[in-house]
């Protein structure tokens, strides 16, 4: 340990930090969750479960690592991994939902493979034959 460290300064800080975390949280605590995200859009309620959830893992995390456990190689480490892809994953809709990220994949129309399908979804129409007949004995 650093001998400039002041430990009282510190745990009287961490004391203040886990003070204003309680009061942050106190909100979220007050009520259950389900009935916290019956009225949030979908987005904000993805949002909420994947920091609620995230909240907790990091939690678990910090207290294997106080504990002096190897932290990374519990099953939290990959627990965090899975839970900060899905954040991403809601980041990204959100950005795309309001025109600033991505548009995602970009998907161009064959028209000549259509034209195909078409014709040969109609193709035994008596009608479509005779215009198709009709039509290509004009072209020549």
């Amino acid at each position: 340990m650093d001998p400039e460290t002041n430990l009282p300064d510190l745990t009287s800080d961490l004391a203040l930090t886990i003070d204003d975390l309680t009061d942050a949280l106190a909100p979220l605590l007050a009520s259950p969750l389900p009935s916290l995200t019956a009225t949030l859009p979908t987005l904000d309620k993805a949002k909420l479960h994947i920091l609620t959830a995230y909240t907790l893992e990091s939690l678990l995390f910090s207290a294997l690592q106080a504990s002096g456990a190897d932290a990374k190689s519990h099953r939290v480490f990959p627990e965090l991994a899975r839970l900060k892809t899905y954040f991403g994953k809601v980041t990204a809709a959100e950005a795309a939902g309001e025109g600033k990220g991505a548009q995602g994949p970009a998907t161009r129309l064959d028209k000549d493979a259509a034209a195909r399908f078409i014709r040969h979804g109609l193709s035994g129409n008596e009608r479509f034959d005779k215009e198709r007949a009709e039509r290509l004995a004009k072209e020549k």
